[in-house]
């Protein structure tokens, strides 16, 4: 595929020197003509591959490493080896300096053998000339991984997202989710696995998005089940009639667990990326803000406070260095991070602000606005419930073809969330490519080195992207129950968020639906979302009908 994979270089340039240098993960795409993409020093583009810099560095650090470990036994031992073993420890030296020196020529020769290398001087000074152009290098396919789509080579300019999904009688809002998520994120690699009690198929749905490049694969329990220690964590229990509550959510907590561990290492042999870890009706959406809201700006803060204990000092300082302010002590073992403040607009520093300049989440995270994505291959996003409650007709009718029925999108017709201080747990994005497989031990915050406040909550105000739940319609809730959908949507405090429909683009901002419709074409948008949700209410109904 178009994936390649390269230890690349972080320059500080600074009084045309390079100052520092920190070689960190990351990985590049492939142009159609088979350039690598560009990253950014500064606000100037450069690219290359590492691997030539990194294979000399290594040859040049073993090199001197032998030699002053020949030329110290000469002068340190010299005298040690003739009292103890006379004339013959200098042959002893001898040997161990010979064998020294060929070790370094045959690094040596084998660093001339490569490609050509660029030296520190050259990439600086192609850097400043802008003519930095290396020699295009293939990244071997991984037979895993089938080509993306080649319609869409825009999006791909930098590495898609992956995703790991647990569904159950998920069919009516799948089709919505797979079209939003290929749209803003790009989600282009899907690993799913099936509740066996599901009562609906979603193959169906799969293969119609294979057809634009979406590479899905269907897992069952064979593929992932590993028993646990308890009755309900074995793949052979069944739940009854007569199976308390707390064991039937135990298991699905347990079987949500094992799948995503599963997932995550899959993906990490295929060497993809950022990974979304969330249900079918949860979208990861840009953290905007809202200019309608009459909540404000939900990162003016002037101080944010942190305990003293370890942890919470180092997530103050990097809170702090990521919107470029300082960990600061306020009392004994207590810590603040000044927030600049938002009253004026011209203040706000944030890099929120820049969410804006994005098309896609791996465009945002690609132009590392937010430290977060570099310093943590874990993170924890804010969760926030969108009611059932309607909103008016022309509101969510703006920006969409009239070719579609908005009423049929949770994005575009439900705009009323809960507020910003009464989130859900959240819900986590992680860079499987920094993955230490390590076990999963929550569906919320997968495990202890996620980036949040110590459990599954996090500071909204901080972070570039939030998670928005939906209710939903009655028709695509049904199969869960009455009682339940009830319950959800009878929260208080509704706010309006205009938020999700939207998509940054060149031309100026549009809902996302009309995006999807140019990448994919107006017909195939409307077979891919409209038309599949159609036929899958009628699926349902027929379950009901029998």
């Amino acid at each position: 595929d178009n994936i390649g994979c390269s230890c690349r270089y972080q320059l500080t340039i600074e009084a045309d020197l390079f100052i520092n240098s920190t070689c960190v993960k990351s990985r590049t795409v492939e142009k159609v003509a088979g350039q690598y993409q560009t990253i950014m020093i500064g606000d100037e583009p450069v690219s290359y591959t590492g691997e030539e810099i990194w294979h000399h560095n290594y040859t040049i650090i073993v090199s001197l490493s032998l030699l002053v470990i020949s030329c110290g036994s000469c002068c340190c031992f010299r005298n040690y080896y003739r009292v103890r073993t006379g004339r013959a420890g200098y042959f002893i030296v001898y040997v161990l300096a010979a064998i020294s020196l060929v070790f370094q020529c045959l690094l040596l020769s084998k660093s001339k053998s490569q490609d050509r290398f660029i030296s520190y001087d050259d990439m600086l000074r192609d850097t400043m000339n802008k003519n930095f152009n290396p020699p295009p290098t293939t990244a071997a396919p991984s037979a895993a991984i089938s080509p993306e789509s080649s319609h869409d080579n825009q999006q791909l300019q930098f590495p898609p997202w992956s995703a790991c999904l647990l569904i159950k009688d998920n069919n009516i809002i799948l089709p919505e989710w797979l079209a939003y998520h290929y749209t803003v994120l790009p989600l282009r690699r899907l690993i799913v696995a099936v509740d066996p009690t599901s009562k609906t198929d979603p193959r169906y749905i799969f293969d119609q998005y294979k057809s634009i490049g979406m590479n899905v694969t269907v897992w069952t329990d064979d593929d992932y089940w590993v028993d646990g220690a308890r009755d309900h964590e074995q793949r052979n229990f069944r739940i009854t009639n007569e199976t308390l509550p707390a064991y039937a959510q135990d298991r699905l907590v347990y079987r949500q667990k094992i799948f995503y561990h599963g997932c995550l290492k899959q993906l990490k042999t295929e060497n993809r990326t950022w990974t979304a870890v969330v249900d079918a009706d949860e979208y990861i959406a840009f953290n905007y803000l809202d200019e309608s809201s009459s909540e404000g700006p939900s990162w003016c803060y002037t101080k944010h406070r942190f305990d003293g204990h370890l942890d919470e000092r180092r997530q103050c300082e990097e809170t702090c260095s990521s919107l470029n302010s300082t960990c600061d002590t306020v009392e004994k073992d207590k810590f603040y991070c000044e927030i600049p403040h938002c009253a004026n607009q011209e203040q706000r520093k944030s890099f929120r602000t820049k969410l804006n300049q994005s098309a896609t989440a791996a465009e945002h995270i690609h132009k590392h606005f937010d430290r977060q994505f570099d310093m943590h291959d874990c993170i924890v996003l804010a969760r926030y419930l969108f009611s059932s409650g309607e909103s008016n007709r022309s509101v969510i009718e703006k920006g969409v073809d009239e070719a579609f029925n908005a009423t049929l999108f949770h994005t575009l017709r439900y705009r009323l969330r809960t507020e910003l201080d009464n989130a859900q747990p959240g819900k986590s994005i992680i860079d499987v490519s920094r993955y230490d497989r390590r076990t999963v031990t929550s569906p919320h915050r997968l495990h202890s080195k996620c980036l949040s406040e110590g459990n599954a909550y996090v500071d909204n105000f901080m972070m570039s992207f939030r998670v928005h739940h939906y209710v939903g319609s009655w028709e695509s809730f049904r199969l869960r129950g009455h009682e339940l959908f009830m319950q959800r949507n009878n929260q208080s405090g509704w706010v309006v968020d205009n938020t999700t429909p939207q998509y940054t683009a060149k031309e100026g901002t549009r809902t996302w639906l009309s995006q999807f419709t140019n990448l994919v074409g107006s017909e195939k948008a409307l077979d891919l979302t409209e038309r599949i949700r159609v036929r899958e209410e009628r699926e349902v109904e027929q379950i009901f009908l029998n």
